[in-house]
């Protein structure tokens, strides 16, 4: 089953320009993508995006960029401009109610271990309207598909590897040691004293380390006592850790 579709109010970045007067104008486009993620190896080397303009009264100018996507020692998303995959067309337009197709190949085979990309597709501002007076603001909207190249032989595995304790925070610390991401769908941290939070994880890259944060309120450090980790993945199942609280990190500033 392919991916569902996404539109522009779920994860999409908005950058905006030409914020200079009031009262002004807003103009941005309404499109959609999907699927909203691509997997490819050496059974599956090609795959496409399909671009959706839903604007009923004007067509949008898009451009797609590849970046390599890897994660720091914390887990934070890092994106560097790459041409390692084949994808055309790079620049295009998509009349109102109407699709445009995106593909997207390899350019080399899959190794030891999966390669992640997103590609991002984002919207060209459009030209001021003449026709309104005052100043305009002009959204460009983008979002990044995430492209995983999958390893010859997978091997999935994770593990909650630790927990720092913080005056307003307890930091979970999750690790990939398999050869492909997986998905924390929640983290859930609980405390004796009735403390509870629940967090959306996010990617977690082949080999990468996340760092994912509780936070709780200062007064509620010391009584925390015993925390229990529960963690919800798409592919690796789920995994249950307690850790005893260090107390005595309460004070730290």
């Amino acid at each position: 089953m392919r991916p569902e579709r996404i539109t522009r109010s779920f994860g999409v970045i908005a950058a905006c320009a030409l914020c200079m007067l009031i009262p002004a104008s807003s103009i941005a486009g309404l499109f959609s993508i999907s699927p909203i993620r691509l997997d490819l190896d050496r059974q599956n080397k090609t795959d496409s995006i399909t671009v959706s303009n839903d604007e009923t009264e004007r067509k949008i100018e898009m451009q797609a960029k590849l970046a390599e996507w890897t994660q720091d020692a914390k887990g934070n998303d890092v994106y560097v401009d790459s041409n390692d995959l084949v994808f055309f067309p790079r620049i295009f337009a998509v009349d109102k109610q109407d699709q445009r197709v995106v593909r997207v190949g390899l350019k080399v085979p899959a190794g030891a271990t999966e390669k992640s990309y997103r590609l991002f597709i984002e919207e060209l501002p459009p030209p001021p309207d003449p026709g309104k007076k005052g100043a305009q603001i002009l959204f460009v909207l983008r979002f990044g598909v995430p492209i995983f190249v999958r390893p010859d032989k997978e091997q999935f595995a994770g593990a909650i590897e630790g927990l720092e304790a913080g005056p307003t925070a307890a930091t979970v610390i999750v690790k990939n040691s398999g050869n492909q991401n997986f998905q924390i769908q929640s983290l859930s941290v609980k405390s004796q004293a009735g403390y509870e939070k629940e967090i959306v994880g996010g990617y977690v890259l082949a080999g990468a380390t996340k760092h994912i944060a509780a936070q709780f309120p200062a007064d509620l450090c010391k009584k925390l006592g015993k925390l229990q980790i529960v963690m919800k993945t798409d592919r690796i199942g789920n995994i249950e850790r307690t850790f005893d609280w260090d107390a005595s990190r309460c004070g730290a500033k």
